[in-house]
């Protein structure tokens, strides 16, 4: 960001003028690597599910493996009927997807994807990107009570019910290595696993409190066996039912660049970030340190789909016993007993 600014500044912009254009552009470069991704992302993913149950998927439009497809369904999207129920709340059904998109959006911003390759360097970014993405709840209740759909609504009800529950444990699981490395700050997370090797790999409470996150974030994006917000069996299509056009296309919008973020912070907390080898060291040159990251954040989307097409839907009450019997009792233990690993002075495989 500093150096964009100076750019500007070097073209004869000043002050206000200068940081406004740097923001501009980083707001903007950041809504085409989503949109790229999330339609690279849905081309994946229906490869992936073809190849599991052992089919094609597609394979026409564009020619090789159907590469294509996403924009084919991203230009008809954009030329659909936008429709809005007539007895709903038309300001709210026109905002709700904004808000949902917004609030993962804005957790890109915090995320290094190498040594000054990030929009801010926040020295609470952890905090940030798990306090910005709740905001996504407050959009899919407004889109459920907007359509005046039963089945909208109950997909809002169980979206916020789900939601807000793992976000519990998730958070005390991201304690943990936030707890080993002592800072919120992402960038810190690379340089201690640069030192001291993988933190999943630094005491057995990393390794349990890494898939208790994985878990809780599967829940968070909605991902199958977590996706009872729009359980095609029983509501239709959940919150977003009465959403057509574009506004429908927000919401597979936030749903992968959620993926996205959870699979950011599972690679840089707990895998190593931008650090290659599980024993750290740092001698990654530069600019192989995205290539590095995203490769690892691709891993972990792989396996979101892979899981999805694999596992069955979970009922709302098995949701809710997993959430709130087995992974918040799981996910303080892993903190307790890590803070007990810091206070002997053990841990660190590779230390």
């Amino acid at each position: 960001m500093t150096s964009l600014i100076a750019f500007f500044e070097g073209l004869g912009l000043e002050g206000v003028l200068a940081l406004s254009a740097a923001y501009a552009l980083c707001i903007a470069s950041l809504l085409g690597f989503i949109t790229v991704y999330a339609m690279f992302a849905i081309w994946m993913e229906r490869k992936v599910a073809a190849h599991i149950q052992v089919r094609y998927g597609p394979m026409e439009t564009g020619a090789w493996h159907g590469w294509a497809q996403s924009v084919a369904d991203a230009v008809k999207l954009l030329f659909k009927e936008d429709l809005i129920p007539p007895e709903g709340n038309k300001f709210l059904f026109w905002i709700a997807p904004a808000v949902v998109f917004c609030g993962v959006f804005a957790g890109f911003i915090a995320i290094p994807f190498a040594e000054g390759m990030q929009i801010v360097d926040l020295h609470l970014g952890v905090f940030f990107i798990m306090a910005i993405a709740s905001v996504e709840v407050i959009g899919v209740i407004m889109a459920g009570w907007a359509s005046n759909s039963k089945y909208s609504l109950f997909g809002a009800v169980r979206e916020a019910a789900q939601v807000v529950s793992y976000e519990i444990p998730a958070a005390t699981a991201l304690l943990v290595p936030i707890l080993v490395v002592g800072s919120f700050r992402l960038g810190d997370f690379n340089a201690f696993q640069a030192d001291h090797g993988w933190l999943v790999l630094y005491n057995p409470f990393l390794t349990v409190a890494a898939l208790i996150y994985f878990i809780s974030s599967l829940a968070g994006c909605k991902r199958a066996p977590f996706d009872l917000p729009e359980a095609e069996s029983e509501l239709v299509s959940g919150f977003h039912t009465e959403y057509s056009g574009m506004r429908f296309s927000f919401f597979f919008l936030e749903e992968y660049a959620s993926m996205f973020v959870a699979a950011a912070l599972t690679a840089t907390l707990f895998f190593g970030g931008w650090n290659l080898f599980p024993w750290g060291g740092g001698w990654e040159p530069a600019p192989l340190a995205p290539v590095i990251l995203i490769s690892k954040i691709f891993f972990f989307i792989f396996v979101q789909m892979w899981l999805r097409w694999t596992l069955p839907r979970l009922r709302v009450d098995q949701v809710m016993a997993m959430g709130y019997k087995y992974l918040v009792p799981w996910a303080f233990v892993c903190l307790i007993g890590a803070a007990w690993f810091e206070y002997m002075g053990w841990g660190g495989l590779f230390s």
